[in-house]
């Protein structure tokens, strides 16, 4: 962070845990408050993901967070407060590296472009992305881990889809449970309005053997039916290479070749 030029501020609570958590509740969100009024705070950039964040919402000042806007990045179990504060702020934030991530060149000059050059980026993967439906869609980018995502439903944070490229990725999850997870949200109506469709990395996801589906074909199986573009092998996720994507932010997604394009800055 500091090669980039940045002043880093630690939380007063983060060398802090509590069991496999990084602290009590009521700490970590203490320290997220706490940031988010402090005048010499620009960014708020998560260290890691994992679990917990959920536990965290019954102390989050979200009227604090109302008045004192700020960027605020991460992945992973950081979906659950980029959800929150979409829906009960209206707030953008960045679905991004967090501050333990590698923070490879892809990752760093995507983190730059979009948060501190303030550009409308493209999204264009160094990895290969494979169709699962092509065409062309534009809507608002809403999306992250597909365990936290699915984990939404039926709270106040369950995000609105309508009209939405919905993108997710996830870790160490084989293809059942992704099937499982997908139809979750679709029984939940999550998927019946989106415009678009995105699957990023499933890094370290187990490989597949003869009686299993691969998990191009389970995505198949749920989204080629809504006849709405798609594509997969997108550089969000868990691994190295990490787009910053503005959560909230009109976009514009070609399946056919895997460019996701911003229609708009997403910070001013």
């Amino acid at each position: 962070m500091e090669s980039l030029g940045l002043n880093v501020k630690f939380g007063e609570f983060v060398r802090e845990g509590f069991g496999y958590l990084a602290g009590r509740d009521y700490q970590r969100a203490l320290d997220l408050n706490r940031f988010f009024s402090d005048p010499e705070v620009d960014a708020i950039i998560a260290v890691r993901g994992g679990w917990g964040c959920a536990r965290i919402l019954p102390h989050i000042d979200f009227e604090r967070v109302r008045k004192h806007p700020k960027i605020f990045c991460g992945f992973s179990d950081i979906t659950t407060l980029h959800l929150s504060f979409l829906k009960e702020c209206g707030l953008i934030t960045f679905h991004g590296p967090n501050g333990a991530s590698e923070w490879t060149d892809l990752t760093t000059q995507s983190f730059k472009r979009v948060l501190m050059e303030g550009a409308p980026a493209v999204f264009q993967s160094k990895s290969s992305t494979t169709v699962i439906r092509g065409g062309a869609a534009e809507g608002r980018l809403i999306g992250g881990n597909l365990t936290i995502l699915t984990t939404s439903l039926g709270t106040s944070y369950q995000p609105d889809t309508e009209n939405a490229i919905l993108f997710v990725e996830d870790i160490g999850e084989p293809p059942y449970k992704v099937d499982r997870m997908l139809t979750h949200l679709a029984r939940a109506g999550i998927l019946e309005k989106i415009t678009g469709f995105v699957f990023g990395q499933c890094t370290n996801c187990p490989e597949t053997t003869d009686t299993n589906f691969t998990l191009w074909e389970i995505l198949s199986h749920h989204i080629r039916p809504l006849g709405v573009p798609a594509v997969m092998g997108v550089d969000i996720g868990h691994d190295d290479d990490n787009f910053t994507i503005p959560m909230g932010v009109e976009a514009r997604l070609d399946a056919n070749t895997g460019i996701i394009s911003l229609k708009e800055r997403a910070v001013v």
